[in-house]
């Protein structure tokens, strides 16, 4: 199959750099994509089986109020009191 794609030039330059680099030539060129894109997509049925073995479920969806619901909940004030708090203090002691 013959595929067209169009890409950023230097981007290009530096790839074929790389292949040429680890292979002394650039035949590889298109076995190099096809690496790079096998590498890039996820396989749903080998991540599907692996949660199998953990004993997870992934049949089960979960909505997003349930993920809302499920959180754990917050201790104490919030980060962003926190560092409000201690930009505070260390602005009173530099004017002090």
């Amino acid at each position: 199959m013959k595929v067209s794609l169009y890409l950023d030039e230097k981007l290009w330059v530096k790839f074929k750099e790389e292949v040429l680099r680890k292979h002394g030539t650039l035949r590889k060129l298109s076995s190099e994509v096809e690496s790079l894109l096998q590498t890039s997509i996820v396989d749903d049925e080998v991540v599907e089986q692996a949660f199998k073995k953990m004993g997870i479920d992934v049949r089960t969806f979960i909505s997003p109020e349930e993920v809302k619901e499920r959180r754990p909940k917050l201790r104490g004030p919030s980060s962003e009191v926190l560092i409000r708090e201690m930009r505070r203090k260390r602005i009173g002691e530099d004017l002090s």
